[in-house]
């Protein structure tokens, strides 16, 4: 048998298919130890070289499992996570020594020294001593990266340009096999960056919880082997999917006005306003030019006999109004101080920002298609998908206050039932940090919240507590239930999808929060502006009359369970740019300063 089938590897959807559920891929054993050690990864470490928990990739010589130490798989984590070492044309080739193989582990070098093991198998990129269009194929790839949010200095670029051009002046046997291996390495990493993304969301130590597509190694190589186009195969490797492809364009678009020098300078505060001319606003509409929102004028003199003032007029409150929709400001067509500092912020910066969010994407690769519900976070909106990926129905929302406690984290699950007339169980960390003081300022607390007082499942008349004596450890012992009805923290309806974090959807008595641009208040579930909108929606493919139904539910003011007989996908994302169905691009505020530490990880392992 030939030795490349004896590859036993698990890695889940990948190339392949990165809509299945994600499996397991890495599983690090010792050969004296019958029990799986599992490690936490340090932030921002690289995908496949140190997630433990989760992955499984076995090569088996016969007639032993060949297996790699914890220990020797530390050492490889803290070498890679040191950031990217630029080696010049003379070290290209990766050092597969025995010696180097006791120290690290690199899943790219062993899935192509297993492919390479089998004398049938095939030249990837030298296919002959004058044919190598096929490596500078994939170099010319490597150098587009950046498109991708992708540093070139990662897959070794400039030593494998050395290597292509050492060769070609030249050609030799053991040149064009070092070449091989090197370009196979470099193409694998590429392919699995584009596949996965850089890193591993969970090692970010914020709250995100995303199990991302696994690149398929041994199929991958197959794939390059079988291809006779190798455009067609480099070009299969990018996401198809829709929202990537979009912000993609987008990136290298504002790549482009870098290049050609950017938007042009920053318009200062004053004189700016409903009728003004001014110098001011001449470089508020140049600027708006600049950046697509307001449409190309011949020059400026259309509203005075100066090219350099202008009046602030209707076209212009226009195009303001269109810049502040597409960055989640009050769209009045006032260029005020938020309006002032989204405009001014420096072209570099949006350049990164949506870089960052081709990372995102790549995360959640066969998530974002058919029926589900989208929350994007940085957005304050939801928005609800019919089977055909077309947005039926957005409300706003109120998310987790800026506190990382507090965050509203990012996952993927299932809403499977409503509730209307919801009870609310009091998390114990409310009662220790907020309700405690105000239950020993105020002996009508509970009644004035229409709350009940429990310890050890059993009701307690709040009056014959001694509130003064207990301490927010003391108080753990007690349990506070909100009834239903006026008031209540959820509303009248809530939407559940069971997790490990105790957050859901729910309506909320505090509808004024609705009317702000940035809406972090809440305790880290998230609240729905027109929460029964949403519920008619849900119900309406199992209710004949889903309004009446709702009506006469909350009208018996008795807590409701209501399965919902197709549970509808959920997705709780951070998007701070992206491309909208209309081809608009889109910015919006760090909320969580999630982009910050996503950056810094990018830049560790570029």
């Amino acid at each position: 048998m030939s030795m490349l089938r004896l590859v036993q590897a698990e890695w889940s959807c990948g190339v392949t298919d990165i809509n299945a559920a994600p499996k397991t891929v890495f599983l690090f054993r010792a050969d004296t130890d019958a029990d799986a050690a599992t490690v936490t990864s340090p932030p921002g470490v690289p995908r496949f070289l140190v997630d433990y928990r989760r992955m499984c990739f076995r090569i088996r010589l016969l007639p032993c499992l060949y297996s790699v130490s914890l220990r020797q798989i530390l050492i490889a984590m803290s070498l890679f996570a040191g950031g990217a070492v630029h080696a010049s044309p003379a070290q290209a080739v990766p050092d597969t020594s025995p010696a180097a193989q006791q120290s690290t582990y690199d899943p790219f070098v062993a899935a192509v020294d297993l492919f390479a093991s089998d004398r049938e198998a095939p030249r990837l990129w030298v296919r002959g001593l004058d044919d190598v269009g096929r490596a500078r194929s994939l170099l010319a790839r490597f150098d587009a990266a950046p498109g991708h949010g992708l540093s070139p200095s990662r897959y070794n670029t400039e030593a494998l340009r050395g290597m292509l051009e050492a060769y070609v002046s030249a050609p030799d046997f053991e040149g064009a096999r070092a070449m091989e291996h090197a370009f196979s390495v470099a193409y694998l990493r590429y392919a699995s960056d584009l596949v996965s993304g850089m890193i591993d969301p969970e090692s970010l130590e914020v709250r995100v919880h995303i199990d991302p597509a696994r690149a398929d190694l041994d199929e991958l190589l197959i794939r390059a082997a079988r291809s006779g186009d190798v455009e067609a195969l480099l070009d299969g490797l990018e996401p198809v999917n829709m929202r990537y492809r979009n912000l993609h364009a987008a990136v290298l678009r504002l790549m482009e006005q870098v290049r050609r020098g950017g938007w042009g300078e920053p318009v200062a505060p004053g004189g700016l306003g409903p009728g003004v001319v001014s110098s001011n606003v001449a470089k508020l509409r140049r600027r708006l030019m600049a950046m697509g929102d307001l449409a190309p004028e011949p020059d400026l003199s259309g509203v005075t006999d100066h090219a350099d003032v202008a009046a602030y007029d209707e076209r212009l409150m226009g195009a303001v109004a269109a810049f502040q929709q597409r960055h989640g400001l009050t769209a009045d067509g006032i260029a005020g101080p938020a309006t002032l500092r989204a405009l001014n912020a420096p072209l570099g910066m949006r350049l990164a920002q949506a870089m960052l969010n081709l990372e995102r994407l790549r995360w959640r690769q066969g998530r974002m298609h058919g029926r589900r519900i989208e929350v994007n976070q940085p957005d304050f909106r939801m928005t609800v998908y019919d089977d055909a990926s077309a947005p039926v129905h957005d409300a706003r929302v109120v998310i987790g206050q800026r506190e990382r406690r507090l965050q509203t984290p990012e996952f993927n699950d299932s809403m499977s039932y409503i509730v209307l007339n919801p009870r609310w169980t009091v998390p114990k960390s409310i009662i220790r940090r907020e309700f405690l003081p105000e239950m020993q300022k105020d002996a009508t607390f509970f009644e004035r919240n229409n709350m009940i007082l429990l310890k050890g499942g059993k009701k307690v008349d709040p009056a014959t507590v001694d509130w003064a004596s207990l301490t927010p450890k003391t108080v753990s012992a007690y349990s506070v239930v909100q009834r239903p009805g006026k008031g209540n923290a959820l509303g009248n309806v809530k939407f559940m999808f069971p997790n490990g974090y105790n957050v859901y959807l729910h309506d909320t008595p505090s509808k004024h929060l609705f009317a702000s641009d940035s809406r972090a208040y809440s305790h880290g579930c998230v609240r729905v502006e027109r929460p029964f909108a949403l519920a008619w929606l849900l119900l309406s493919d199992q209710v004949d009359d889903p309004g009446t139904m709702i009506d006469e539910t909350l009208a018996s003011g008795k807590e409701t369970n209501i399965p919902l007989e197709r549970p509808i996908p959920i997705t709780l994302l951070y998007l701070t740019s992206w491309v909208d169905e209309a081809g608009v691009l889109h910015f919006r505020d760090d909320v969580y300063k999630r982009d910050e530490i996503l950056a810094r990880a990018l830049q560790a392992n570029s």
